[in-house]
């Protein structure tokens, strides 16, 4: 039987296949599309993941583990732990290392608008984060050999040396080696300074207000007006170190001339010229040698100087100008300037190379760290809270109570009291433990800080050291946008200044030529009850009627348009290279205790046009001897509140 085979038919010796369908040409180019569709989105995966996607997970990363060294930082500093610190800022130095590599493979963003502005933002901030690692790691290097004096914790201690062998030996170290660690510091600021303009670079306006819940802008913001801060005190320092052999008595002995400021009794220049004592320092050794009542000077003092119109009009009775006033100018320096001047044709006198000035707050904070002290003659001292001037410190209300309380009978050099408390405080600071000294450096740098203390040095290179430091109590020139300061001045018999606040608010308004109108409003209050000011029933007066001449400093060229709260025509003149509205209130309407309140208000224009392609800055400069006193500073319905314990730049 015969089978055919369909699949398989034969012609002669020749095997034909039978038919088959014909493939569709455009069947096969749909395949070859999709091959190529495919391959090329497989490949822009590829790129993707290599060139945006992997780079972008990898600096996220990065950044979660650089927010967490910051915190450990942050902890390390917090609790003084240097070698942790370093410890630290290895590991950033490491990461920021590791950010470079994902950081290339996403430079194709330069090309790519708006994007590029973003990236451009990035590699700012990473080259500022790698010039401030390397200006963490010599800072940490160069303070290393302080690390007991700054209260750093220190891996070995020296048990051989007695706790005041510590003290001096770390006083005379430093003064040794002060010089060497300027140049140190010159090195970290380069670094800070080159951190810094990159920083500028940064574009605000391409900034992302929040990024994986952290406020990037505003941080930013921030940190850049604390790093320009912190590099005008780091800039400040390098000379005072420079000259500290000097100025601690290296070789050479050297007088100080301190002068107590009773800041209850606000003056321009911080307080009442109260008391007077000299200091003699060598070799970091401080000795005592002199201590009296400022009215000593005034009654060795022969010349009868006519008292300048401020006194002549605002202070009844006094017709001429005594030493014990002649701390009238705002500018700390002028003040002594004149002050010195008149001091050295007194008879029997004694050159000196400084003048320092210190306040009941100064003397407070020293306390704090020191603790309780005895003042032979005198009695105890300390910086508890005291009742009987609803909470002041006891070493402020027995300050005043030896010195103002009216007596039976005459007590001489009563203010004498300030050289042996000084004197003692002195003592105590050198004979105390040497844990001791990072807080006894933290009150002074307060103290500064605050205008707590004041420091004039004769020679003129010495004070331009110090005015780095902003411890001379200048009124700053300064081109850079706006300027404020307020001055008040007490010219009652009371100690008021105990007792009253003040709040400021300061409000711009800007027209649309850029035309800048400043309103000011100045609230003081006496919350506190009246003291007993009759001199025969022997009462502390403390709290009475306040009399205050007042002056608000401003850019030169500023047009007052109105004041209000002066019970005199508001006066404006120029002075210190600002100008000086000026104003007073205390004789037909004071400031009465228990709950009297006194406004102040004016509205002026600046000399100026404000230009929206800068930022807009204005400093405020703080009155010697005043409390932290409470700011609101307004621009365009912005408001930043705060206490202005410092001089404060604020921009917009």
């Amino acid at each position: 039987m015969k089978i055919k085979l369909p699949f398989l038919l034969k012609k002669g010796k020749e095997e034909i296949q039978p038919k088959t369908e014909k493939t569709n040409p455009k069947n096969k180019k749909k395949v070859i599309v999709l091959s190529t569709l495919t391959g090329s989105l497989v490949v822009l995966g590829i790129l993707t993941w290599f060139f945006a996607i992997s780079p972008v997970l990898a600096l996220k990363d990065n950044l979660d583990k650089g927010q967490k060294l910051i915190a450990e930082g942050k902890q390390g500093l917090s609790e003084k732990n240097l070698s942790f610190l370093e410890e630290k800022i290895t590991e950033g130095a490491l990461l920021l290392a590791d950010c470079h590599q994902p950081l290339k493979r996403m430079a194709w963003l330069k090309i790519v608008p708006v994007a590029n502005k973003y990236f451009a933002n990035i590699e700012y901030g990473l080259e500022a984060t790698e010039k401030l690692v390397d200006a963490g790691k010599l800072t940490v290097e160069a303070l290393a050999p302080y690390a007991d004096i700054l209260g750093f914790n220190q891996e070995e201690a020296k048990e051989e040396e007695t706790e005041e062998e510590k003290t001096q030996d770390r006083i005379q170290f430093l003064m040794e080696t002060g010089p060497q660690l300027a140049k140190n510091i010159d090195i970290i600021s380069q670094d800070i300074k080159e951190a810094s303009a990159l920083l500028e670079k940064i574009n605000k306006n391409y900034l992302p207000e929040n990024f994986r819940g952290q406020p990037i802008k505003a941080y930013i913001i921030s940190f850049k007006d604390s790093l320009n801060t912190n590099l005008v005190f780091i800039d400040g320092l390098k000379p005072v170190l420079e000259n500290l052999p000097f100025f601690l008595g290296k070789d050479e002995l050297r007088t100080y001339l301190v002068i107590f400021q009773n800041d209850a009794e606000l003056r321009p220049s911080g307080g009442f010229l109260t008391a007077y004592a000299l200091l003699e320092v060598r070799d970091g050794q401080v000795t005592p040698i002199l201590s009296q009542d400022i009215y000593d000077l005034d009654n060795r003092f022969n010349s009868r100087l006519k008292a300048p119109r401020p006194i002549a009009d605002y202070l009844p009775g006094v017709y001429y100008w005594n030493l014990r006033d002649m701390n009238l100018s705002a500018d700390f320096i002028a003040s002594m300037d004149n002050f010195y001047q008149n001091y050295q044709d007194i008879p029997g006198t004694k050159d000196v190379d400084g003048i320092l000035a210190v306040d009941t707050k100064f003397l407070t904070l020293l306390l704090e760290v020191l603790g309780p002290i005895g003042v032979s003659g005198w009695g105890d001292f300390s910086a508890q809270p005291e009742d009987a001037c609803g909470g002041c410190p006891q070493v402020v209300y027995r300050l005043e109570s030896i010195i103002t309380r009216p007596l039976g009978t005459l007590v001489t050099d009563r203010k004498a009291v300030i050289g042996p408390l000084m004197h003692s405080i002195l003592l105590n600071m050198t004979n105390s433990p040497a844990q001791k000294i990072p807080s006894l450096l933290q009150a002074l740098i307060t103290g500064i800080k605050q205008k707590n203390v004041l420091f004039y040095a004769l020679e003129e290179d010495k004070q331009a050291a110090l005015e780095g430091l902003n411890i001379s109590g200048r009124i700053e020139d300064f081109a850079d946008g706006d300027y404020f300061h307020l001055n008040d001045t007490n010219f009652a018999g009371a100690k008021s200044n105990l007792f009253i606040e003040q709040q400021v608010e300061q409000n711009f308004l800007v027209a649309k030529d850029g035309t800048i109108t400043k309103e000011i409003k100045i609230r003081y209050a006496n919350p506190a009850p009246a003291s007993d000011c009759n001199l025969e029933s022997g009462g502390l007066c403390l709290n009475g009627l306040y009399r205050n001449w007042f002056r608000i400093y401003v850019p030169l060229g500023s047009q007052l348009i109105e004041m209000k709260g002066s019970e005199v025509e508001a006066l404006v003149y120029d002075e210190l290279g600002k100008t000086v509205f000026e104003g007073f209130f205390g004789d037909k309407y004071p400031l009465y205790p228990d709950g009297g309140t006194s406004i102040v208000s004016l509205t002026y224009q600046l000399p100026f046009k404000y230009d929206k392609n800068r930022p807009f800055r204005l400093l405020i400069q703080k009155q010697p001897g005043t409390k932290n006193h409470p700011y609101q500073v307004c621009w365009d319905n912005s408001c930043q509140e705060f206490d202005l314990g410092a001089d404060k730049i604020l921009d917009w």
